[in-house]
């Protein structure tokens, strides 16, 4: 293949290769078709010997480069960047070299400050080496943690690249629909572009601080925001802006203080609340009052006896665990594994109440005796107000089998407010699911009105929230720290107990939000589930549900979706609804009624029922409903002529299950094996089918 000499020269000067390196296009069309003939040995020799010739070529000194790191050279890569810094200082493609060994590095920090130079010195042509950056250094930040930061690169990264680059893109969406990440943090940040009857000078100002930012030179507009900020005092777009550009160019320190300078101003308390909840969660102050996790060994006489007594004990429990959970430096793993109850477990939980359920006090190994150590006993435990408790129990049971402590590990540390959001309990294992629910909602009630509003937070200055409540100028604070544990809910009905907890601190209530009086479509996602959602057409809910779909947030999603498959609409209109309703709902039980209503409305319309009708044998599956299973196999059995896609779809399920055949050995769908119940996501026609669910791996000491 040949060189376009019309391209962009690969010394990055902005400049077509025939305008700029032209007595190199035949050299480089060489290198290029070594590279694609995949040689890239062959053609670094043919870099480096052109470079004993001409030692500054900045062309020849970034193919060596990227040459150098496609071979995992990354210190011989460092080397020719170092040259070609020194040879073209002001070249931004030098700069993104550097960057992307930084990137190599795992140097995200020194990566950002790299590619920022390569922007300052970008003319109006993105140089392709400042592209390939932009992505590398997106990566770097988010395998740091720098979210703020990583989202920012991988978002001007997808929206440079050509149409079919979507890596960016998908990263994004897995990013958004990752467990536990904050919904805080998924949000998109969006600078304000207009200050409000600014002076002329100052606007121009503003004006110059805003074009700086949206070329991507985010270290030149936090400078120019925080000179502006200097010269006019602490207007609100101003500081937020200040906060992000800061926050995008890697300097959390300096985003979380614009944040907490932004939430002290006069701004809509909603705005300072989130504003002050994202600084909260980038750099939260840490806590007064940790509480170590503790890994306590005794030396035990007789492991035999200490077995036996263990086992005859009615608060311990074996619990067995994966091998791979205990340290790779064991030669070898405990004989028995337990967990220390406080009390015995109940003989039923059918009506059990919450206060006669067993907590997990201790995780206790038991090791046999070596040639080179004593058998042990090790425990591990929380060193608060049951520790004591805990070392009491532990003697009692083992009695005289158990020796002095040889040494005590500390294995990690966490805040009393998030211990008081976590518990450990042992139910009965007759426990019914619908009862274990509303256990389950009790107890999290319990943990959130009572346990965590006495707890200490490092974010309240050391207060507990309920000490902080009487306090008007933490009042933000405090505010922002219900915000963020709320948000991490995924369960709508906890909507009233957050409300609760407002009104118990003396925090104003979140209130709903007329659509009328807001751009609704840039809605935080935050305020989604208090909008008045019966104001909005169906149009506009379709739109608001793909956006909070692909933002992974639960709460907002089933608030939109139920108003929307409630509407008195066609089916084509409400189907993502009811499946996304399917997919979020808290429990298998809630998601039958919409399948129903589903199925109902297409069979009314002539539609096609195999999409709802594999729903259905997924949640009877999930449910471990037998009669379901087969109800719903029979269905589809019935349908298989009309719709064989979804009969074929149902062999995939049970398949990957493991409960019928492989393919080649065919097993009549309405008479397969029924299947137990099954945690894999449910099959629509436009997604794949659910994974085999593998063996669960069990977790040592938490919640």
């Amino acid at each position: 293949m040949s060189v376009d000499p019309y391209a962009p020269c690969p010394c990055g000067s902005g400049k077509k290769l025939k305008f700029c390196c032209s007595d190199l296009v035949h050299e480089i069309e060489k290198i290029d078709k070594l590279i694609h003939a995949d040689q890239p040995r062959a053609a670094l020799a043919r870099c480096e010997q052109l470079l004993t010739k001409e030692p500054n070529r900045a062309s020849l000194l970034d193919l060596a480069a990227m040459l150098k790191l496609s071979l995992e050279d990354v210190d011989g890569a460092a080397a020719i960047v170092q040259t070609f810094l020194a040879a073209h200082p002001d070249s931004p493609t030098a700069h993104a070299q550097a960057a992307l060994v930084a990137t190599a590095r795992e140097d995200a920090a020194t990566a950002v400050g790299e590619l920022q130079s390569a922007f300052e010195h970008c003319g109006n042509d993105l140089p392709q080496r400042v592209f390939e950056a932009i992505g590398a250094v997106g990566h770097a930040l988010l395998l740091a943690g720098d979210l703020v930061a990583a989202r920012a690169h991988l978002l001007m990264y997808a929206g440079l690249a050509p149409n079919d680059d979507n890596e960016a893109v998908e990263l994004l969406l897995r990013l958004n629909l990752q467990s536990g990440l904050p919904l805080l943090l998924r949000e998109p940040l969006t600078l304000v572009k207009k200050l409000a009857d600014p002076p002329k000078p100052i606007a121009a100002d503003f004006a110059a601080a805003m074009e700086l930012a949206q070329r991507g030179r985010w270290r030149q507009a936090a400078a120019a925001f925080e000179s502006l900020r200097d010269q006019i005092g602490s207007l609100p777009a101003v500081v937020y802006n200040l906060a992000l550009c800061r926050g995008w160019s890697g300097d959390k320190e300096g985003f979380v203080d614009a944040l907490h300078d932004y939430a002290a101003l006069d701004v809509p308390y909603d705005d300072a609340v989130e504003a002050e909840a994202l600084a909260q969660l980038v750099l939260p102050r840490e806590d007064a009052a940790l509480i170590e996790t503790l890994c306590l060994s005794y030396h035990v006489e007789d492991a035999d006896v200490a077995a036996e007594r263990l086992l005859a004990d009615k608060r311990v429990e074996i619990y067995p665990v994966d091998p791979e959970t205990f340290k790779s430096d064991e030669d070898t793993p405990p004989r028995e594994t337990y967990i220390l109850l406080d009390r015995p477990v109940a003989t039923a939980g059918v009506d059990i109440e919450l206060g006669q359920i067993p907590n997990v006090l201790a995780f206790l190994s038991l090791y046999g005796k070596r040639t080179d150590r004593p058998a042990q006993l090790k425990v591990t435990t929380d060193d608060d107000q049951l520790f004591t408790v805990v070392t009491g129990l532990v003697t009692e049971i083992v009695g005289d089998a158990l020796g002095s402590i040889d040494s005590r590990e500390t294995l990690a540390e966490k805040s009393a407010s998030e211990e008081a959001l976590s518990w450990r309990w042992r139910l009965p294992d007759d426990t019914p699911s619908k009862h274990r629910r509303q256990l389950l909602a009790e107890r999290r009630r319990r943990a959130i009105l009572d346990d965590w509003t006495s707890a200490p937070l490092g974010n309240l200055g050391d207060l507990s929230p309920e000490a902080a409540a009487s306090q008007p100028e933490l009042q933000v604070r405090l505010a922002a720290a219900v915000l963020i544990i709320e948000q991490a809910s995924a369960d709508p009905a906890e909507r009233s107990l957050f409300d609760e907890l407002r009104s118990r601190l003396g925090l104003p209530a979140a209130g709903p939000i007329d659509p009328a009086t807001i751009d609704w479509q840039a809605l935080p996602m935050v305020r989604v589930p208090r909008l008045e959602l019966a104001a909005l057409d169906a149009e506009s809910l379709s739109g608001l549900l793909d956006r909070c779909t692909l933002a992974g947030a639960p709460i907002a999603t089933l608030a939109v979706a139920t108003e929307l498959a409630g509407r008195d609409e066609p089916l084509a209109v409400r189907r993502r609804a009811f499946q996304q309703l399917v997919r979020k709902v808290s429990h298998p039980d809630a998601a039958i009624p919409w399948i129903e209503q589903a199925k109902t409305l297409a069979a009314t319309e002539g539609a096609k029922l195999g999409e709802w009708l594999l729903m259905e044998l997924q949640v009877h599956m999930e449910r471990g409903d037998f009669d379901g299973i087969q109800a719903a196999l029979r269905a589809i059995g019935d349908r298989e002529a009309a719709e064989p896609e979804a009969a074929q779809a149902a062999y995939r399920i049970l398949h990957q299950s493991g409960l019928i055949a492989p393919p080649g050995e065919r097993t009549d769908v309405a008479e397969a094996p029924l299947p137990v119940a099954s945690g894999s996501k449910l099959w629509t026609p436009d997604g794949d089918a659910p994974a085999p669910a593998g063996p669960a791996k069990s977790a040592i000491w938490t919640p």
